[in-house]
């Protein structure tokens, strides 16, 4: 039986949150929609690209969690999730928690899109206003 996307969703931030493997709930032609503004901002496509992110957000900062707060259900492919994100940036050591929301669609029992929303300003004060590109 294939997951709702509900539960690929919180598949998704468990394996993020805990270091698991994305591909898993991420399709081969994912489309990761990452706000201009924010590191590595601008849309990745396909599951590698998508992968390829994370390993490069990963080398600044010490950890990233993402905190689930409410699950909004649009429809059986279509999912809003608002969230907490928690970071450090390693080079200024500075904390940082901030809101954001994320639009999920699934297709084929897997994640298939993703776009967020968030106040890039923080992480980029976070990262004394050097946001790798």
């Amino acid at each position: 039986m294939s997951k709702s996307i509900k539960q690929l969703a919180e598949g998704f931030y468990e394996l993020l949150n805990n270091g698991g493997d994305l591909s898993e709930v991420l399709s081969e032609d994912f489309v990761f929609g990452i706000m201009p503004g924010f590191p590595y901002g601008g849309d990745k496509n396909g599951l590698a690209s998508s992968l390829d992110f994370f390993e490069k957000l990963g080398q600044h900062f010490d950890f990233w969690e993402v905190v689930p707060l409410r699950y909004i259900d649009v429809d059986d492919s279509n999912l809003v999730v608002t969230a907490l994100y928690r970071t450090k940036a390693t080079e200024t050591g500075r904390d940082v928690e901030m809101e954001t929301v994320h639009l999920w669609t699934s297709k084929d029992g897997m994640l298939n899109t993703y776009k967020h929303y968030c106040d890039t300003a923080v992480l980029s004060a976070a990262l004394d206003h050097k946001v790798p590109q």
